[in-house]
C-alpha cells in the first residue's frame, strides 16, 4: 500500500507514492491546507477518480482515496 509521506523538497514528494498523479496534488495541498481553493479543487479530482474506479475491483487505490477524502475533510473544518 501507498504511504502518503509529505517531504522538505517537492522532487521528492512522489518517493514511495502508489498514486502520484492525485497523490502529489494532494502532498501540496495538505501542505497549503489555508487554501480553501486549492483544498476543493483536489477534492474534486479525488472524487472523480473515485467515480471512475468503481466497480473496478481496484481496491487498493479506493481505499487510498476514501482515506484522502477522509484527511481532506478534516482540513476543511
Amino acid at each position: 500500500m501507498g504511504r502518503l509521506c509529505v517531504s522538505r523538497g517537492k522532487e521528492n514528494m512522489s518517493t514511495e507514492l502508489a498514486f502520484p498523479e492525485w497523490q502529489v496534488p494532494l502532498q501540496e495541498a495538505i501542505l497549503d491546507f489555508q487554501n480553501k481553493g486549492r483544498l476543493l479543487k483536489i477534492e474534486t479530482v479525488i472524487l472523480a477518480r473515485l467515480y471512475q474506479l468503481t466497480g473496478s475491483g481496484q481496491l487498493q487505490e479506493q481505499q487510498a482515496l476514501t482515506d484522502a477524502l477522509s484527511t481532506i475533510r478534516v482540513l476543511k473544518q
